[in-house]
């Protein structure tokens, strides 16, 4: 008897003859966080982008988080946040429902207020976009590479016409 896959087929077919069938078992199980939906004047935003991408593929879940009140030069750069959301929202709770409504099987989730040890344990991904405390970063990355399962580390930036990004999946990982 063949086992009946934890996700809809028909939804992910595409990424499915992309990825194959274990991929996407794992996937569709992985738990993401994402630090980051800014947009500035003359850059694109790299977070909300991500966010994007990352819930129409399918995790489990995606954890937003952006504590920043939403700028008027924010518009320009991240195509979920408006006019209204200017000076009364913050970045991540103005984009919150849109991305919700991008993918019914991916439980998006808001998170405000410290990221620590204990919090960063919960993923199987950590997503820094735009973060510029070096120190901060490197102290999340080491948190990351010694949990007993190591949790991937990305940190990534777009600097207008050229951008970087640091991964780190950990020794083990090929």
């Amino acid at each position: 008897i063949e086992e009946k896959p934890a996700y809809n087929e028909n939804l992910y077919s595409r990424q499915i003859g992309v990825f194959g069938h274990e991929t996407m078992g794992k996937l569709v199980k992985m738990k993401v966080f994402i630090q980051g939906l800014q947009g500035e004047a003359n850059v694109d935003s790299i977070g909300i982008e991500t966010a994007k991408n990352i819930i129409l593929a399918g995790p489990a879940s995606v954890t937003i988080f952006d504590d920043e009140v939403t700028q008027l030069s924010d518009l320009g750069s991240n195509f979920y946040l408006n006019e209204s959301h200017v000076g009364t929202a913050n970045r991540a709770q103005a984009c919150h429902q849109s991305l919700i409504n991008l993918n019914e099987y991916v439980k998006v989730n808001l998170h405000s207020g410290v990221v620590d040890e204990e919090f960063i344990k919960q993923f199987d991904v950590v997503c820094f976009t735009n973060c510029n405390d070096r120190d901060y970063l490197i102290r999340i990355n080491n948190i990351c590479r010694t949990q007993e399962k190591p949790i991937g580390f990305i940190w990534t930036a777009n600097l207008g016409l050229y951008g970087n990004c640091f991964v780190d999946f950990g020794d083990a990982h090929v």
